[in-house]
């Protein structure tokens, strides 16, 4: 039988009330008092009996990745019978206001688990972020290194061996991104171990005239396809190499990491990298209710998928030696 916030109290010698406001993460309690509460709830299994499901995202964001995983999330959970709440990062005041049982995040940095369990005693799941083990925090992720050897592999079964890639500079700078981390040293081992070169890439700063200089760059140093390693860039490269009057894929081959849309429905469609999204969610909801029923857990990786489309479908040679 698990413990009550009476029994907690007991065991600390604090007041029924402040139990339950160092286990909602109230600003009211000192440091010392929630460590403490904190340290014998875990040490004896407390769980609230409220079925709520906080669903933790960036700053609102519902579009692209985040509105694609948040769906597929708030499904599969309702499903299983647990209602959700949206909550931005900037506002998790929320958690000490409404009861929730735990808390999936599906933010894009690392960070919230740095701070989660000196805050909260509610399960948290990652998805595509680090975990925590200390504090019991596991993450469900996509497996970039099997992403970046599908995607290398298949260029290079193409006869490319002037690989660039493309994205956004936190793709290439910012430690705090742990799929962007991911990728980028899978990219440079999988370059390195085909005596590619790893410094061909190129990034850009949000606009559209700073993408068309971006792929120039590539295209200037050679490039004979480019990789973009961020969702939501294929578009707007499959526009610039428009613009710069390269035939796609003809003169250059284009491979993304995407979304089946609109990916597969422009012309020419674009190849694919895609997550498992459906897997990802199923996986990260049963890993949460793994961690609510005291079972044990543990952090997962799940496969990409490599969709083949118009974009990357001839070869080097069938294209005559690629852009002259």
């Amino acid at each position: 039988m698990r413990p009550t916030l009476k029994e907690i109290a007991e065991a600390t010698g604090y007041s029924i009330a402040t139990v339950s406001r160092a286990l909602n993460g109230s600003p009211r309690i000192t440091p010392e008092t929630r460590r403490s509460v904190l340290a014998c709830a875990r040490r004896t299994g407390y769980r609230t009996a409220c079925r709520r499901v906080a669903l933790i995202v960036p700053g609102y964001q519902f579009d692209g990745y985040f509105g694609s995983v948040l769906r597929l999330l708030a499904a599969e959970l309702g499903r299983l019978d647990y209602p959700v709440e949206v909550l931005s990062s900037t506002g998790l005041d929320v958690l000490e206001e409404h009861s929730f049982c735990g808390a999936i995040s599906v933010m894009a940095q690392n960070g919230l688990e740095r701070y989660w369990g000196d805050r909260h005693i509610l399960p948290l799941v990652c998805i595509n972020t680090r975990p925590r083990h200390l504090d019991g925090i596991y993450t469900v992720g996509s497996n970039d290194e099997q992403a970046v050897r599908l995607a290398v592999g298949h260029l290079l079964e193409r006869g490319h061996r002037r690989i660039g890639r493309f994205g956004g500079i936190s793709s290439f700078y910012d430690p705090s991104n742990w799929n962007s981390v991911n990728r980028e040293n899978a990219f440079r081992s999988q370059l390195a171990a085909h005596g590619l070169e790893p410094e061909l890439y190129a990034t850009n700063t949000g606009s559209t005239p700073s993408t068309i200089e971006a792929v120039k760059s590539l295209l200037d140093r050679g490039a004979t396809a480019l990789v973009t390693v961020n969702e939501g860039l294929e578009l707007e490269t499959l526009h610039a190499l428009n613009v710069l009057g390269v035939r796609v894929p003809d003169e250059v081959a284009l491979l993304s990491w995407t979304q089946p849309n609109p990916a597969g429905f422009v012309r020419p469609s674009i190849s694919g990298i895609e997550q498992n999204f459906e897997e990802l969610v199923r996986q990260s909801c049963e890993t949460f209710r793994r961690l609510l029923a005291g079972e044990p857990a543990g952090d997962t990786l799940i496969d990409y998928r490599l969709q083949i489309r118009e974009s990357s479908a001839k070869s080097v040679a069938a294209k005559g030696g690629g852009r002259k």
